[in-house]
């Protein structure tokens, strides 16, 4: 079993280096130890612009995340009156200093698969496309007489295709050599996406080349590349203006440098990834009110008709449509509201975005690659926007324990855990979900032994849950011990 925490709309491997984990960076040459209790003093001083009808209790929420998780980027709430909390809070760069302004742009990952699908569908809505039609119609040099020629436009738009991935692991060769080139689109489908057939189509597995084969589909049926189809279609008509697909030869205005913290705790220039890897999976940059007006577009008719939409939005099994998730997140008092929801996790960059059928949009924008942070305050704002109190984060341990293992080792690393606080302004999540991911996370980065500590702590406070002691039988496996 793996973490508690749900992320189940996650883009590429995220901050733990593996689908849906806590990313190791690779030690890059440029360290910028920077404090984080520096930066979370610099992000509280930061003036930054809100509505004036802004609620007292988002702003109370956002300062909880940037005092007790050094939250470093840009938020912005709305209902169906209008925007009520839109701040920027952190450095957009830390060589220069620079702080982050509430419209500055970032990449968004796997932010761009709803997107993308939103295009597919205006394809569709034109009579170009077809949701039954296959990849051996619309791709047959690459899928033609192969085991994927039968996986439909709709499977690669739900992720029940079945296809092969690409690796979930940053450590693996592929990340650290191969995506690290500059490829045309056919040419990274014909090297990297071979047309197998690894889960049983119809069965949900989160599936990035499904959506890189998307983008070649589209470049098909338009004769135009996926940036200007996407550009004509959906950001135009939405009016989005400061968005797009990234390209490293373009300079974007206002783009947010993207960081990671390092296993030692230090900020550091995070793994990179060429962009024409990501492409039509992971390759947009956006800003907070650019996807404020998606939203918009989406409400109204300007991309796409009801029948569509509704298409679009309807759960096609493990609360997942076509390019979105579909969930019920709680408001207050025990209830839930259905939203449409992705995260968007790229090197240095985690993104989140929700809308709700009451009008209410949830945006986060982040360049410090902080992925459980990210998903738990979007989580705490959609609450607290429908009447919730204020929330208060606790600490991660991850931020206190990691540095001291990788330094230290494990010893060291349980004395400081015996002695944090559990209670209080400061106290750190020692749930059972927390101590599950902080296991996963130590484990991906190959510290095997300050891992299986923090399981068998999980286990003891747990001793009932299966979850805890399956997560510590896969920790006993990997290190030899059974």
């Amino acid at each position: 079993m793996k973490s508690l925490v749900k992320e189940r709309s996650a883009a590429w491997p995220n901050e733990s280096g593996c689908v849906r984990r806590i990313f190791r960076p690779a030690l890059l040459s440029l360290m910028l130890a920077i404090s984080p209790t520096v930066l979370a003093a610099c992000a509280t001083a930061q003036n930054t612009q809100f509505n004036s009808q802004v609620d007292s209790r988002l702003v109370e929420t956002i300062d909880g995340y940037v005092r007790n998780r050094d939250f470093n980027g840009v938020v912005l709430v709305a209902n169906a009156e209008g925007v009520i909390a839109h701040q920027a809070r952190g450095l957009s760069s830390i060589e220069q200093d620079t702080r982050l302004g509430p419209d500055d742009a970032f990449r968004v990952g796997s932010l761009t698969k709803p997107i993308t699908a939103v295009l597919v569908l205006t394809l569709v809505n034109e009579g170009r496309l077809s949701l039954d039609s296959t990849l051996g119609q619309y791709l047959p040099e690459l899928c033609a007489n192969t085991p994927a020629s039968g996986v439909t436009v709709e499977q690669l738009l739900s992720h029940t295709s079945g296809l092969k991935d690409v690796p979930g692991n940053y450590t693996d060769p592929f990340w650290q050599s191969a995506a690290r080139q500059t490829f045309t689109p056919e040419a990274f489908a014909k090297a990297w996406i071979p047309a197998e057939i690894s889960s049983p189509p119809g069965k949900y597995r989160y599936n990035n080349n499904a959506f890189f084969l998307l983008g070649l589909i589209v470049e098909r049926v338009t004769g135009t590349t996926y940036a200007d189809a996407l550009q004509q279609r959906v950001l135009k008509p939405a009016g989005m203006t400061h968005s797009g697909v990234y390209d490293v030869s373009a300079v974007v205005p206002h783009l947010a440098s993207g960081y990671a913290r390092s296993n030692f705790g230090v900020m550091e220039r995070p793994i990179t990834i060429d962009p024409t890897v990501s492409y039509a999976a992971a390759g947009i940059y956006s800003t907070a009110n650019d996807l404020l007006a998606f939203s918009k577009a989406l409400t109204g008719d300007q991309l796409l008709p009801a029948s569509l939409k509704a298409r679009m939005f309807t759960d096609k099994g493990n609360e997942y449509g076509l390019g979105w998730g579909i969930e019920r997140w709680p408001t207050t008092n025990g209830e839930r509201m259905t939203v449409q929801t992705h995260t968007g996790s790229i090197p240095g960059y985690q993104s989140l975005f929700v809308q709700a059928e009451d009008g209410t949009v949830v945006v986060i924008l982040d360049n410090f690659w902080q992925g459980v942070t990210v998903i738990e305050m979007g989580r705490a704002l959609f609450a607290v926007a429908h009447g919730a109190p204020a929330l208060n984060p606790k600490r991660l341990l991850s931020d206190l324990l990691t540095p001291i293992a990788a330094r230290d080792g494990a010893d060291a690393m349980e004395t400081a855990f015996r002695a944090a606080p559990t209670e209080g302004a400061n106290a750190y999540d020692v749930s059972e979900g927390a101590l599950n991911s902080l296991g996963y996370s130590l484990l991906r980065k190959g510290m095997r032994d300050p891992a299986i500590r923090v399981f068998e702590w999980n286990a003891a406070a747990h001793p009932q849950s299966a979850n805890v002691h399956d997560s510590l039988g896969e920790a006993y496996l990997s290190a030899g011990r059974k």
